[in-house]
This record gives C-alpha cells, sequence and structure tokens, in this order.
C-alpha cells in the first residue's frame, strides 16, 4: 500500500508541473504540493573591490575560477549596492532596513566600544529560526559584543565560528588592545587579545592555522554532516581580503610582484576566498544539498584604494562614490528559472533580507527597506525599485546624505573620510580613479578638476557611469528635489550609536586572559 501511494504521490507531482525534489513523501504527512523550502548560502566577501572578481577583471590577472564558474553559468549582478563600509552593510543585510535607522550608518564598530545592533531589531537567523531552518554565522560578525546578548548565538545563529569584531591576524587571530576611538574609525596599537571563538569558546588551540582555512573547514564540516531534508541557512561572512595582508605562499605565488607593497599578497587572499567558495559548494553537492540551494556571492563595500580594485569607477571603500558602494556579485541556484546573462536591474543588499526571508516561506515587514527580487533574478523581470539611500550619516562630525533615484545620484556632505585624515589619503586615494598598477600606463583617467572638501554632487549614472560630469550647480531643482526625498525617507532616525569612551572593564588584558570577550556593557 505504501508503494501505491509513493507512486500516486510521484505521478501527481509530475501532473501538475512540480520537480520531483520538491513533492513531499507521501508517507510523512505533508501535502505533496508543499515546496521544499531552500538551502540558502551568503558569501560576503570584507574590502575587495570591483575589479578583483574574474568576470569584471579588466587586467586579465585576478584568478577566481571557482566564482567565475558560479557566476557565468547562473545570474551576474551589475547594479546592486551596499553601504560604504562594513558594519552598515552588515546591519542593513540582517535586519533589511537601512543601516542608518539601526543606529550603525556612521562607522564600524572597534572591540573596545560600547556599541552593537540593537535588539529591538529582530534579524534574519530568528525569523528563519522560526521556520525551521538551521543556521550558521562562520567569520566575522562586527555588529558588536560587549554583551553575550547581542553576539550571534543569542540571535538566531545555531553556531558561530569565527571573529566577534572586525578582523583578526590569521595567524595568532589577535587584535590589538590598544585603541584609540576618534570620531570616524577606531585605530589600532599595542599588545594582541584573542578574537575568535567556536560558539562561545576561546579558540587558542588552533594558533598558527589560517583564520580562513578553519572557517572553510568548519563550512564543509556543518555541511557534510547536515540532514538535507532540513533547510540551512549558511553566512559565510569572509574576513578575506581585509588587512592584514597574510596569505599562504601557495596563493601568493600565483601572481606576479607589483610596485605596490603587498598587492600581491591582497590578490592570493581572493584567490584563497574562491577556492573555499568552490570548495563549499562541492561539499554541497556531496551531501545532496546543491540542487535544493540559493547561493549568492557579494562584497561588503568597495576595495581599499591601491588594493581592492574598484576600477573602472570611482572612489573606493567609506564614501557614496561608486567604487564604495556598487558591489560585484552573482546568484547561483539550480532553482533559478533564467541563467546565464548579466542582471541590471537595482538591488540593495536589504533585498537580500526580504529575498532570502520570502524564499524560506516567510513574509516581511511591509516596513522594511528591503524587497522580495527573487523574480527580478530568476525571471530577469523589471524591478519596482527605483530609489534606494545609499549613505546616511547624522553624526556631527561627518554629516552625509547620498541616495540614487531614477538614476540621479546626489552626494551631499562628509563623502570622504580619507581626505579629512591626510596620512592615510595618498595611500587609499578614496575619491579618485585608480586603475590596476597594470593598467597605469594605459588606463583612460577622467580628467576632471580637483573639488574642494565635501562638494555636493550630482551625477547623472545613465549617461555617466564613471561620475564625472557633477551637475549639481547646473541642476539646482533637482538637487533640492532628491534632498528632500532623503530627509524624507531618513525622518524619524535615531541618533548615530557610536559611544567615544572606551570603558576600562573592556580591557582583555586586565580582565578577560587575553581575550576579547562579552559581558562588560
Amino acid at each position: 500500500m505504501k508503494l501505491v501511494i509513493l507512486l500516486l504521490a510521484f505521478l501527481l507531482g509530475k501532473a501538475y508541473g512540480f520537480p520531483e525534489r520538491y513533492v513531499r513523501n507521501a508517507g510523512s504527512g505533508g501535502s505533496s504540493e508543499e515546496k521544499k523550502k531552500p538551502h540558502i548560502v551568503f558569501f560576503l566577501a570584507d574590502n575587495a573591490g570591483w575589479n578583483d572578481v574574474g568576470w569584471n577583471d579588466l587586467t586579465g590577472v585576478m584568478k577566481t575560477p571557482n566564482m567565475d564558474a558560479l557566476a557565468r553559468s547562473g545570474v551576474i549582478l551589475n547594479q546592486t549596492y551596499v553601504q560604504p563600509i562594513c558594519t552598515p552593510t552588515r546591519a542593513a543585510f540582517l535586519t533589511g532596513y537601512y543601516a542608518f535607522r539601526t543606529g550603525l550608518g556612521h562607522a564600524v564598530i572597534p572591540p573596545a566600544m560600547p556599541s552593537y545592533l540593537s535588539r529591538e531589531f529582530k534579524v534574519l537567523p530568528e525569523y528563519l529560526k522560526e521556520l525551521g531552518y538551521t543556521n550558521h554565522i562562520l567569520g566575522k560578525w562586527h555588529l558588536g559584543a560587549c554583551r553575550w546578548d547581542v553576539t550571534p548565538r543569542w540571535r538566531g545563529f545555531d553556531t558561530h565560528y569565527g571573529p566577534q569584531g572586525g578582523f583578526c591576524d590569521y595567524y595568532n587571530h589577535s587584535v590589538s588592545t590598544h585603541q584609540v576611538i576618534n570620531q570616524l574609525f577606531g585605530l589600532y596599537s599595542g599588545p594582541m587579545a584573542l578574537d575568535f571563538r567556536d560558539n562561545t569558546g576561546a579558540m587558542f588551540h588552533h594558533k598558527g592555522t589560517h583564520a580562513s582555512e578553519l572557517i572553510e573547514k568548519r563550512a564543509i564540516d556543518l555541511i557534510a554532516n547536515h540532514n538535507p531534508d532540513v533547510p540551512m541557512f549558511l553566512y559565510m561572512a569572509f574576513a578575506v581580503p581585509h588587512s592584514p595582508y597574510q596569505v599562504p605562499d601557495r596563493y601568493t605565488n600565483m601572481y606576479e610582484p607589483t610596485p605596490v607593497n603587498n598587492l600581491q599578497k591582497y590578490r592570493g587572499m581572493v584567490t584563497m576566498m574562491d577556492q573555499h567558495i568552490g570548495n563549499i559548494t562541492n561539499a554541497l553537492k556531496a551531501n545532496d544539498m546543491y540542487e535544493d540551494t540559493v547561493i549568492v556571492y557579494l562584497n561588503d563595500n568597495g576595495g581599499v584604494g591601491r588594493f581592492g580594485s574598484s576600477w573602472p569607477y570611482r572612489g573606493a571603500l567609506a564614501t557614496p562614490f561608486e567604487g564604495g558602494v556598487k558591489a560585484p556579485g552573482f546568484v547561483h541556484s539550480p532553482l533559478l528559472e533564467k541563467t546565464g546573462y548579466v542582471n541590471n536591474e537595482l538591488i540593495h543588499i536589504t533585498d537580500f533580507f526580504a529575498t532570502f526571508l520570502t524564499l524560506a516561506g516567510g513574509t516581511p515587514d511591509p516596513s522594511i527597506d528591503g524587497m522580495n527580487v527573487w523574480d527580478v533574478i530568476s525571471k530577469n523581470k523589471k524591478s519596482t525599485r527605483n530609489t534606494m539611500i545609499l549613505h546616511l550619516d547624522t553624526h556631527p562630525v561627518s554629516p552625509c546624505i547620498s541616495i540614487l533615484d531614477d538614476g540621479y545620484k546626489l552626494i551631499k556632505g562628509f563623502y570622504d573620510a580619507a581626505r579629512n585624515l591626510s596620512s592615510l589619503y595618498d595611500l587609499i586615494r578614496t575619491d579618485d580613479w585608480i586603475p590596476p598598477p597594470e593598467l597605469s600606463d594605459t588606463a583612460d583617467i577622467p580628467d576632471v578638476p580637483e573639488e574642494p572638501k565635501n562638494t555636493t554632487m550630482l551625477f547623472d549614472l545613465s549617461v555617466d557611469p564613471l561620475e564625472t560630469n557633477n551637475l549639481a550647480e547646473s541642476m539646482p531643482e533637482k538637487v533640492a528635489e532628491l534632498l528632500q526625498l532623503a530627509e524624507e525617507i531618513a525622518a524619524g532616525a535615531p541618533d548615530p550609536f557610536f559611544p567615544l569612551e572606551i570603558p576600562d572593564v573592556s580591557d582583555p588584558i586586565a580582565f578577560y586572559n587575553n581575550t576579547w570577550t562579552p559581558g562588560w556593557c
């Protein structure tokens, strides 16, 4: 009798057009038409640039064969935007709200700062947990860790493996304890303290092994031991290729030396990340999960000037120029209806919150800023998104608004931290066009007069994607229109959650056995 029931279920599935993998076992008690929830794998790179992936690389130098294959056989994202720096991008992704709404739109969170993503905001893994998902974050958290209840295990993740802060030395897994938190950055120097955890336990015993290789191995182990019938959310929050520029020699040696110090190592880190992505994809296939998986790759912000290459776009991380906020990305999945094409629709990182939640069977709150773009990607449908806030900072030392609406992009206010920190500007050149060294003699660099700091800028990206022609003076009405629109969207935004005081009790050497540890705020 059971065999007859199973055969009927199979035939009904065929008759009604449901893929076999979506037809539940008839003996399970579930509806034969109920879709299986997909596994979701989200790869987020740290400080990589637009030109650092093979499908965008204009030098022919970058070696990212695994990502290239996934991108070209999936959907390449050509108009996807993130925040200018790390913490705001992660807050936007996990909440579905623009980062300024969470209070984290100003800057990154250093380890000794008593700031965090408020529990007022329910995050994606908490929703997914209610829908039956097992959730893992491997890599950096960087949304605050001064209290245990704001760290990943208390925010819907079943496991966390990696740093709770923004980066660490890749071999000793530590971060400096002596910090000066100015009004823009946390600056580090002095003795080191561990910042690498296996859930809540400090990871002293793996020092000497590259942190990214540890994270890759843990991901493969989790996948190999996972029940494919239980939906999984795997958030691969890579720290690479963020500094420090450390990588096994086998990756460095894939590249020729360049006049730019550490660029060879940086490029090796990108290729190491590509190898991780290939190995993790193979693990999904080995455990019969790949056919039911949605894989997404994005950068968290632009590259670091002469290291991560944002060429041919203007700018780099920490600015709302295209080189700081336009992210290379792809979606790869057997569940896509249309593949092998470049998607040019406007997408924001908050949209992946809404998309993942919808794919999982949930319903996004209508108040969020993200929207479900699955059909935009899977079917190449027209997006209904015309507007997005690229950056909004109300901190008194760096007020800035950047909005994109119907192809026009406004930047008003403090848009370039590096120009205000002269010791960094020559290295990072965040408001400039910086070709890779291989193109330095042949690149057509726009001949644009240097403007005063923080000049209001208006660009028509439909005809000027490289942001060379500032229209602000010739189109004051458009400037006023976009400024009003941005202010309407931002109405009621909280003040930035960026306390400058470093509490003595945060000191990991004095109080926590040389380990950055929550519980002091």
